[in-house]
């Protein structure tokens, strides 16, 4: 008893971080929504800190208040690129819409890459 007590003791202590992680981090585009609004330290949630506007998340915190949250998908084939608008805050995403950008938007995307 005493042994299988320990393993699992173990086991917690070795998944902690992963179930932190799960627990903390947004999964779609409603939780980063609300995340950033009640975040003490937006910067946990950028890939790249040089990347960070603190006047824009200063506004998203204090002043934005969001008529509709959309989630999308940039996908690049064939030397098109392809805007896919799926639905924020479900288990499983569906499809509303699906277009082609233009020249200069892809442009723009390719850009900030």
């Amino acid at each position: 008893m005493k042994k299988i007590l320990a393993i699992i003791f173990a086991l917690l202590i070795v998944a902690a971080p992963t179930i932190h992680w799960a627990i903390t981090n947004p999964s779609n585009s409603l939780e980063l929504m609300q995340t950033l609004r009640n975040s003490d330290n937006p910067e946990s949630l950028f890939l790249d800190s040089k990347r960070i506007d603190y006047k824009s998340i200063e506004y998203i915190q204090e002043e934005f208040n969001p008529n509709m949250i959309t989630q999308i998908t940039l996908l690049e084939f064939d030397e098109k690129t392809y805007l896919i608008q799926t639905t924020p805050g479900t288990k499983k995403m569906k499809i509303i819409a699906i277009e082609e950008l233009p020249i200069e938007i892809r442009e723009y995307f390719i850009k900030r890459e």
